[in-house]
């Protein structure tokens, strides 16, 4: 937060350095959720309230996709029915809530491990047939985060079968599913094997391949601004305006821009280096860092709530290789609650042992 204050100073554009500076808010809810939170109670609530609300918005997206309802959130339509979240943070949301309920579901037994299983599945099914494809890896991963966290604090390769199995079927869906479509044309992309003259907006390998271009020119935009600005950065807000001044060529296909003016690149690490050179860029590392270890040194087969900490932390470290993950509206927000919410498990260690810390 202090960065983003100082970077002003050597911003390119300090108005629009306000903008991004408003779009941190979200992180002074963190002291307050871990207050409000440190009671176990208020903490399953919580939780069990925001399960019914994504179970409720996975039931209207399977009706928006047989088109008995309509959104008019941009990445979100009947063939890719995300619902009001859009395609952006749809898989960072259902993601990590889905990892959670494998979690649940390995502490659990009985009705209650088959209700949050299904409701995980569930989850995996309509983040593979939507169409944002990061989605698709934060998912893998955060199962497989699960997964080896469980074998390691039990030392038992029992525990991990019913997860094994479940990842095992998400493969399939990759396979068989629609996800299959979106990974081979990004895949496209990064061996370019495919030309934009043969481009079709019904095909979802296609869009996929120009997805996946377009976010390659804004890394390679971004760049280069950074090397004129090698050392601090073009400041805070100061992104927009030097890309603006940037002389870029404008590719179209069949009315497609290929390149086109952007505020940040899709990818908050390069974001963070273009606005304030190595120094940004550090810190966001060793914040994640510190983020995914505090959850991850923690055994979990006890613990109700401190998976959340290492999946939102890593969650947010994988959305942010294709989008500004510290600063979008779904991703950072849940990120910030989650973290408060696993924080205050401490926090009520304190209060309990009457304000002495060091208990």
């Amino acid at each position: 937060m202090l960065l983003v204050v100082a970077g002003s100073l050597w911003s390119l554009d300090p108005k629009w350095g306000l903008h991004v500076l408003g779009r941190k808010w979200f992180r002074m809810l963190i002291p307050i959720v871990v207050s409000v939170m440190a009671n176990e109670k208020w903490r399953k609530l919580f939780l069990y309230a925001l399960s019914l609300g994504l179970t409720v918005n996975l039931g209207y997206c399977v009706l928006q996709m047989y088109g008995y309802v309509h959104v008019t959130t941009t990445g979100s339509n009947a063939s890719d029915a995300t619902g009001h979240i859009g395609h952006i943070g749809f898989g960072f949301v259902y993601g990590i809530w889905a990892a959670w309920l494998l979690h649940l579901g390995l502490q659990w037994s009985g009705v209650k491990r088959l209700m949050v299983w299904a409701l995980a599945a569930a989850s995996y099914v309509m983040i593979f047939s939507e169409q944002g494809r990061r989605g698709y890896l934060s998912a893998l991963v955060l199962i497989l985060c699960v997964l080896l966290k469980w074998i390691f604090d039990s030392k038992n390769w029992k525990a991990a079968v019913p997860v094994m199995a479940g990842f095992l079927l998400i493969l399939m869906v990759i396979s068989l599913g629609p996800g299959k479509e979106r990974v081979y044309g990004t895949w496209q992309a990064f061996t370019q094997e495919h030309q934009l003259e043969g481009f079709d907006q019904t095909d979802s390998s296609d869009n996929a391949f120009i997805a996946t271009q377009e976010r390659f020119y804004m890394w390679r935009t971004s760049i280069k601004i950074w090397q004129q600005y090698p050392l601090l950065g073009v400041g805070t807000g100061g992104l927009p305006k030097a890309v603006a001044d940037m002389k870029t060529a404008f590719h179209h296909s069949k009315g497609i821009t290929i390149a086109r003016p952007f505020s940040h690149p899709h990818n908050q690490y390069v974001l963070n280096l273009t606005r304030w050179g190595p120094v940004g860029l550090l810190l966001l590392l060793t914040l994640l860092a510190i983020w995914v270890w505090e959850g991850i040194k923690e055994d979990w087969r006890n613990s109700f709530t401190t998976p959340l900490f290492a999946l939102s932390g890593l969650a947010l470290a994988l959305h942010a290789l294709s989008s500004a993950s510290m600063e979008e509206h779904f991703s950072a927000i849940l990120a910030a609650l989650l973290l408060a919410i696993a924080m205050s498990v401490d926090n009520e260690t304190i209060k309990s042992a009457g304000g002495n810390s060091e208990n």
